[in-house]
């Protein structure tokens, strides 16, 4: 006898405090489950339900989430009954498998069910991502249609080479590529090809080197003696730069959602948007110094770019937002670093690799460096640095062996004597 209920993942999921939603299938008291597309908070879950009600209406997304519920029920039971004419054994895995045979016709068709799911399960920047590789296949296809089997190496190549023909940089690409992967891997998951047809076993990406400048101590220094007109956007770039860089690096990600409540006795506290962990700094003179200029805003956020008048709490709009405002930013550092004379590329990210630079060379304790930067392992530490080791290299092998940009060519000065 099969029965069939929907429970919580035990885990949740990543950097939200949703659980996944899933089917569990029972046959002879043996279990199998199934993701579902939907995820929410444990105390919108209701573990007994009536007529499959199993999302609460506290949950903004109760009527479509119970009405997907009900639809989901049903196909084991359409399972079985196909099942049962194929003369097959019903088990709960059998049942599982035949739930989860194929149903998209193309590659194209199962990106864009796999970004949808994205998208409900509010994982926004990844979505995004999903959805960018989705309209350059479509551009790239002119419309046509594109099939599993039609994703070879040299179809990747192409693909490739036409992105970059567009202007693409090679890191943009590779992402783009590595998109298409995942897409991929989820598809022979699903069991929509043959693993052994995998392109990505011989079609290997380009080479580049992750842009990630970062400034010296004196670079620093010169930044910090800059002056703007106080309340201006410069003005404001400017002390949101040195403040990420006096801060352990804090991401323009948690500057943009700062509040005065996350300035508690001398300390920073907040929960960093990437990893959604709890984060605390300790405040020295320089960033007070910075937070003193603000003290007397009036307004509930520390700095001026997001406001009090508008309403964070819907996810995508928040993600959207931090993007916009991010870009912003960015151009107008483009400004700081040329007033700085400053050739190298300065981005709110720059702030944090200058910080990670400069701080490595001041201790030989990783872990603590690791637990600053609010890095989830020392693992994730050491590849962060090890770019800038690469990095260190070439840029003591430049200083050894480049011409000085001012140096008279040989040939000028042999003129000269003649």
């Amino acid at each position: 006898m099969a029965s069939f209920n929907i429970e919580l993942n035990s885990k949740p999921v990543r950097n939200t405090n949703e659980h996944t939603l899933l089917l569990r299938i029972t046959v002879d008291r043996k279990p199998a489950r199934i993701k579902m597309n939907y995820a929410i908070p444990k105390k919108d879950f209701n573990p007994n339900p009536k007529e499959y009600k199993y999302v609460r209406a506290s949950h903004p997304k109760h009527k479509v989430i119970n009405d997907h519920i009900d639809a989901k029920i049903q196909q084991p039971k359409d399972a079985i009954t196909e099942l049962e004419k194929e003369h097959a054994t019903v088990t709960a895995n059998t049942i599982k498998s035949k739930m989860l045979a194929p149903t998209a016709k193309s590659f194209l068709e199962y990106a864009k069910q796999v970004a949808n799911s994205l998208l409900v399960n509010n994982h926004y920047g990844n979505y995004n991502k999903y959805n960018t590789i989705i309209n350059k296949l479509t551009d790239y296809r002119k419309g046509e249609d594109l099939h599993f089997d039609q994703i070879t190496p040299s179809f990747l190549s192409s693909f490739e080479a036409s992105l970059l023909k567009l202007g693409n940089c090679v890191n943009t690409v590779n992402c783009n590529i590595r998109t298409l992967r995942a897409i991929y891997y989820k598809g022979i998951e699903n069991g929509y090809i043959d693993p052994g047809k995998n392109p990505f076993f011989t079609f290997k990406l380009k080479q580049s080197r992750p842009n990630k400048d970062r400034l010296n101590q004196e670079e620093i220094t010169t930044i910090e003696g800059l002056v703007y007109p106080k309340d201006s956007l410069l003005w404001n770039v400017h002390n949101v730069f040195l403040f990420s860089f006096y801060c352990a690096g804090i991401r323009i990600s948690d500057i943009l959602q700062l509040k005065w409540n996350n300035v508690q006795d001398g300390r920073l506290v907040y929960t960093m948007y990437k990893t959604n962990k709890a984060h605390s700094v300790k405040l020295k003179e320089k960033p007070l110094a910075i937070l003193e200029k603000y003290k007397d805003s009036g307004k509930s956020f520390i700095f001026p770019f997001f406001s009090d008048r508008f309403d964070y709490s819907d996810l995508l709009y928040l993600h959207n937002q931090i993007g916009a405002k991010t870009a912003l930013i960015n151009k107008y550092l483009k400004k700081v670093a040329e007033k700085a004379e400053i050739t190298k590329k300065i981005t709110t990210h720059t702030a944090r690799h200058s910080f990670a630079d400069l701080a490595r060379q001041k201790t030989d304790n990783i872990y603590n460096l690791s637990k600053t930067l609010g890095h989830s392992s020392i693992k994730v530490t050491e590849a962060y640095l090890a770019s800038f080791d690469q990095q260190a290299v070439d840029d003591t092998m430049d200083s050894m062996f480049d011409e000085p940009k001012n140096k008279v060519p040989d040939s000028v000065n042999d003129k000269r004597i003649e």
